[in-house]
C-alpha cells in the first residue's frame, strides 16, 4: 500500500494536527475527493466539516463526542478502534471517516452520503468501501508506528519519519 500523508495546513494547529492521505497515482487528498464529491449536493453540510476541523485544529482538538466510533468485527477490533466517523448533527446526512489519534491528529480520508434508513455503514456500498479504504490505511499507518518508519514528534503532537510510504522509497 503506497501513500503520502500529508498535513492539511488550514485546519492543523495548535490543538490538533490534521492529515490527509494522497493514494499513490493520486494528485489529491482523500479528503479532497471527499469534498470535491460532496460539495454540490451537500454545499452547507461541507461547510459545517471544514467549519468543525479549523475547530478541532485550533481550539478544541480532537475530542471524542466530536467522533462517532465504527466497528464491530475482527479485524475492526484490531485496527478500527482507530478508524472514527466525523459526528456532527444528527440531521446531517454525510459521513467522514478518518484515524483518531487522541486528541491530538486525526487523518482524513474519505465518506458519503448516509441515508437515515441505513442503520450501519456496512449496509451502504459507497460508505462500506470508504470505511475499508480508511482502515486499510489504518493498519498500514499502525504497523509503520509500530516499526519505527512513522513516529511522534518529541512533543507527542505530529506524525513524523516515513510520512511517504513508498515500496521504493
Amino acid at each position: 500500500m503506497n501513500y503520502e500523508i500529508v498535513e492539511m495546513e488550514p485546519f492543523s494547529g495548535s490543538e490538533a494536527k490534521v492529515y490527509s492521505i494522497i493514494p499513490e497515482g493520486e494528485e489529491e487528498t482523500l479528503f479532497e475527493k471527499f469534498v470535491d464529491e460532496n460539495k454540490v449536493y451537500y454545499k452547507d453540510e461541507i461547510k459545517d466539516i471544514l467549519k468543525r476541523l479549523k475547530q478541532i485544529g485550533h481550539t478544541t482538538g480532537a475530542r471524542e463526542s466530536f467522533f462517532k466510533h465504527e466497528g464491530d468485527n475482527e479485524f475492526v477490533r484490531k485496527y478500527g478502534k482507530y478508524v472514527w466517523a466525523l459526528y456532527d448533527e444528527e440531521e446531517r446526512n454525510l459521513r467522514l471517516y478518518c484515524v483518531r489519534f487522541s486528541n491530538v491528529a486525526i487523518i482524513l480520508g474519505g465518506g458519503g452520503f448516509k441515508d437515515k434508513s441505513v442503520i450501519k455503514w456496512q449496509e451502504d456500498e459507497k460508505l462500506s468501501v470508504e470505511v475499508r479504504i480508511i482502515m486499510a490505511y489504518a493498519e498500514s499507518i499502525i504497523k509503520q508506528l509500530d516499526d519505527g518508519s512513522l513516529y511522534w514528534s518529541d512533543s507527542g503532537t505530529e506524525l513524523e519519519g516515513n510520512l511517504k510510504n513508498y515500496d521504493n522509497e
